[in-house]
């Protein structure tokens, strides 16, 4: 199949040392509790917020808004007059913007030369798309939809549990529906500290009525996919959580106008990262990079491996509740690429939304079709699993050059959907 691409663009979340990974996730050892232990204040003048420290949103743009003005309001409520803010992502804008309604004197230091955190705006082939968080999901109850909707920003449904398989069919799927409620089910009666492995490896030394095959790309599929981490270190009964798939919805043109709403008024400082945060008696003092700054308090929304990794230390260190969920959570990878192409070789299909599977297992991608933005034929993929090693090495023209080949030659092998 000859096909023409035009146009780019290439994430690299795994290599960003301010992410160093995609959102956050809960190992085998660890609990949602872990995530209400993380976002607990520590003391009166330091507070953790983000995406990570929301029990039912973690992954989720709006999840990182709604802990960022829980932040705000606790700083608020505290009489701090002075806040620093570490981090320009949603959960940070969210606090400087609340605190500031309250009168609040607040700064944000931002490590990156941006705004935005892990929703990254990128112009490709002269339109915008994201490649970071990109979906307004659970949108009925999504305080960002509601903002979405205020400010006139188009959004376009996407179903997520009725994708395009792409590619050839597995041998042996007849109810992939009882297939999925069986692994759910097999992960919620295992025990505390097992891993997702653990419960396949029991799974497939006897797998009737299901092949092995079908149950590795089902895991594949809903797990590999949405966390981008090894099985053997997620947790087989708290890794796989609610979010996606609930009335799902991505915004045309990407998050960029939610990002600048947000920011707009806001006190950002770019290109100050924070290396050190001491929390005294009377305030707090930031350092990095020969620039400091002092408050009366401080909200951290630095995402999990960075902090899990040291990359700011905390003088005196942080609580032992909160040193015990760093090295509980953590983050997969999980990269993103948009394609443009000249004319579309893709069939149209009624969700938008297309599911490959890799030559080997783990090896996962997804696509959506985003040609409804502008009318130029678009996909956006998701690519997650081992074969990240090999696709992601290379210059991003190279990179796109291979994501494209792997959907032409899905789309020529034929199509399987459910």
């Amino acid at each position: 199949m000859s096909i023409k691409l035009v146009a780019s663009a290439v994430s690299r979340w795994a290599d960003d040392p301010w992410a160093r990974g995609s959102w956050s996730l809960i190992g085998r050892h660890g609990s949602p509790q872990d995530r209400v232990a993380l976002g607990a204040p520590a003391g009166s003048r330091l507070r953790i917020a983000g995406e990570a420290t929301h029990p039912t949103r973690a992954g989720m743009t709006h999840g990182a808004y709604e802990q960022g003005l829980a932040a705000a309001a606790w700083a608020a409520d505290l009489g701090h007059a002075r806040v620093a803010v570490v981090g320009a992502g949603f959960a940070g804008l969210a606090a400087a913007g609340a605190l500031t309604a309250r009168g609040v004197d607040v700064r944000v230091w931002e490590a990156r030369d941006r705004i935005g955190g892990r929703a990254a705006g990128a112009e490709v082939g002269g339109f915008g798309f994201d490649l970071g968080a990109n979906w307004l999901q659970q949108y009925d109850d999504n305080a960002l939809a509601r903002l979405a909707e205020s400010l006139g920003l188009p959004v376009v449904a996407t179903d997520f549990t009725d994708p395009l398989e792409l590619g050839s069919p597995v041998p042996g799927e007849t109810d992939p529906e009882g297939l999925e409620r069986e692994l759910r089910a097999r992960l919620a009666a295992a025990p505390e500290g097992a891993a997702i492995d653990d419960v396949l490896a029991a799974w497939l030394r006897d797998p009737a009525p299901w092949t092995p095959a079908a149950i590795r790309r089902l895991v594949d599929a809903e797990i590999v996919m949405d966390s981008g981490a090894p099985l053997s270190w997620l947790s087989a009964r708290h890794g796989f959580e609610p979010g996606v798939g609930e009335g799902d919805r991505w915004i045309v043109g990407g998050y960029q106008r939610l990002v600048q709403h947000l920011a707009d008024g806001i006190d950002v400082r770019l290109g100050r990262p924070v290396r050190e945060i001491r929390v005294g008696d009377d305030g707090v003092r930031l350092a990095g990079d020969g620039a400091t700054l002092e408050a009366d308090a401080v909200i951290v929304t630095a995402p999990v491996p960075v902090l899990a990794a040291g990359a700011i230390t905390f003088t005196p260190p942080l609580p032992g509740a909160h040193r015990t969920a760093l090295s509980r959570l953590g983050a997969g990878r999980v990269e993103k690429v948009v394609l443009r192409f000249e004319q579309r070789f893709w069939p149209p299909y009624r969700s938008g939304y297309y599911r490959i599977h890799g030559p080997e297992a783990g090896c996962m991608s997804e696509w959506l079709d985003a040609t409804a933005a502008d009318g130029v034929p678009t996909l956006v993929g998701l690519f997650a699993g081992p074969w990240l090693d090999t696709l992601w090495a290379g210059d991003d023209a190279a990179v796109a050059r291979r994501a494209a080949g792997i959907v032409a030659e899905a789309v020529t092998a034929g199509t399987a959907g459910r």
